[in-house]
């Protein structure tokens, strides 16, 4: 695994050399603040356009910390988030769920004189109010990824910083946003992990980043834990094998921005006694002095099982391409597309479920075994395992969508995503629209899945440059189709919060 992530970088070191003459991927790093140098336009020359945000709806940034005197700072959120599940067949096991929670998470900052230190807090907490029942836990009517129960995080962050010009350094209990270790900020309250963060930047436009977690707060989870949600039995989560320990994570990675038309990003995850996950993108303005401002992207996966292999034999490799451009004024259409070959294994057993007991096989109707002789039997597998992601929607595949994306499903496969990003010039509404279809057919089962979402945002108050501080509203519709049970449901999301 090591090899292929240097080969990555070797990869990356590449398009570098052949960027530099003539130049940011999606953001994938933490707020850091360390600036990058760039050439300043000649007196009077047209300023190149910023690469577009292709989803630039989809995440709400959090609101800086307001100074109070004696060095404090406070910011924070107030949600109120209502989720439907709708399925077209309903049985026990796929009943139509509701949720409604209310929530709160006040933020503190205290800077340390005029030291570069500053000391973070953050508490999460919601409640349904008795609106979920009596034990909403216990209820399969509830969706409970939301959740439907008391949400109760004491220590939702708890970190002590260091921030100059040229470094970044935070211990503790904090939110982190990389590709594969987000806060997936989707329901009532983000993700939180407990470790280390820094930055370093080395050159103008070079970074370089050490992060390590050792536990793990899930969004529904009043608790930071040794575990995953690949290994840990979380509420409404599909868990793939149950482990009471895993040692966490270790990420590092560089980032090369030579100019605002040319970003690469090279990440090396090892999910400890999991896998190992290295992570390349690269992201290109083509013309970034017209008004279409047209770009492309690219992102590629290598992941392969590691230590004691606690999710089995399991290998990946993802190639994803994007391109996008303004095609209106406001309007930005993007196609992209993620591609993972199927990996087969011939295994002497007595079912289909021994068989496969010993990879990481694909869920959610993928076919994963079949018999093809006396005791033996075919396995398909080749999916991405995500143990900070899976099954929330959030991570960084170009395709994923609001209900699913290829990582979610475990599955290798072919995905393909068009979609339309409107804002218009006040500023005050986002909408996105976008269509989504996965094949995850193999020499096991056939199975192709589609899904298309709409994603509506309204701010009440004027949006302004930075973080948006005042009342917005948030109404998320996605529809999907599948081969399996229950066949189509719908997510519905609405959400009310009020930033300060």
């Amino acid at each position: 695994m090591l090899a292929r992530f240097l080969n990555a970088l070797s990869f990356g070191a590449v398009l570098v050399v052949a960027s530099l003459g003539v130049a940011r991927a999606q953001a994938t790093t933490n707020l850091l603040n360390i600036p990058v140098a760039h050439a300043s336009p000649a007196p009077g020359a047209k300023a190149p356009l910023p690469l577009p945000d292709t989803f630039s709806a989809q995440s709400h940034p959090a609101p800086t910390a307001t100074p109070l005197p004696n060095h404090v700072a406070v910011a924070g959120k107030v949600r109120l988030y209502s989720f439907q599940r709708l399925n077209r067949v309903q049985n026990s096991t796929n009943p139509n769920r509701h949720d409604l929670e209310f929530g709160v998470e006040p933020h503190f900052d205290y800077h340390v004189g005029d030291t570069p230190l500053n000391l973070g807090y953050t508490y999460d907490g919601a409640t349904p109010f008795g609106f979920d029942g009596p034990n909403p836990i216990a209820n399969p009517k509830i969706d409970n990824t939301v959740p439907g129960f008391p949400l109760n995080q004491p220590i939702h962050e708890l970190y002590l910083q260091y921030k100059d010009p040229n470094a970044y350094v935070s211990v503790g209990d904090q939110e982190l946003n990389y590709a594969w270790t987000p806060n997936s900020d989707s329901r009532i309250a983000p993700a939180s992990y407990q470790g280390i963060d820094s930055t370093f930047k080395l050159l103008p436009s070079v970074s370089f980043t050490f992060t390590r977690i050792v536990r793990f707060e899930q969004r529904n989870s009043s608790n930071f834990e040794a575990n995953t949600l690949l290994t840990a039995p979380y509420p409404q989560t599909t868990l793939d094998r149950f482990h009471p320990f895993t040692p966490g994570t270790l990420l590092v990675g560089l980032n090369v921005h030579p100019s605002e038309r040319f970003n690469l990003s090279a990440q090396d995850y090892a999910f400890y006694n999991i896998a190992n996950l290295g992570y390349l993108e690269a992201k290109y303005g083509i013309d970034p002095y017209a008004k279409a401002n047209p770009y492309v992207a690219l992102q590629y996966v290598a992941e392969g099982d590691i230590g004691t292999k606690q999710l089995g034999v399991q290998q990946n490799n993802t190639f994803g391409f994007q391109l996008g451009a303004n095609v209106a004024k406001g309007l930005l259409f993007t196609a992209s597309g993620d591609f993972a070959p199927w990996r087969y294994a011939y295994v002497s057993a007595a079912s289909s479920a021994a068989a496969q007991a010993g990879f990481f096989v694909g869920g959610g109707g993928t076919g994963d075994a079949v018999k093809v002789g006396p005791n033996l039997y075919k396995v398909a597998y080749g999916g991405l395992a995500s143990p900070y992601t899976d099954s929330l929607g959030t991570d960084a595949l170009y395709t994923t969508q609001i209900t699913q994306g290829m990582a979610d499903r475990r599955s290798a496969g072919n995905s393909y995503k068009a979609a339309f990003v409107y804002t218009p010039p006040s500023k005050q509404w986002k909408l996105i629209a976008d269509d989504a279809w996965f094949q995850y057919s193999n020499d096991v089962a056939r199975n192709l899945t589609s899904e298309f979402d709409l994603d509506g945002t309204y701010y009440l108050n004027k949006v302004r440059p930075g973080p948006y501080k005042g009342l917005f509203v948030r109404v998320r519709i996605a529809p999907r189709n599948q081969p399996t049970l229950p066949y189509n449901f719908e997510y519905q999301r609405f959400q009310t919060e009020y930033d300060f």
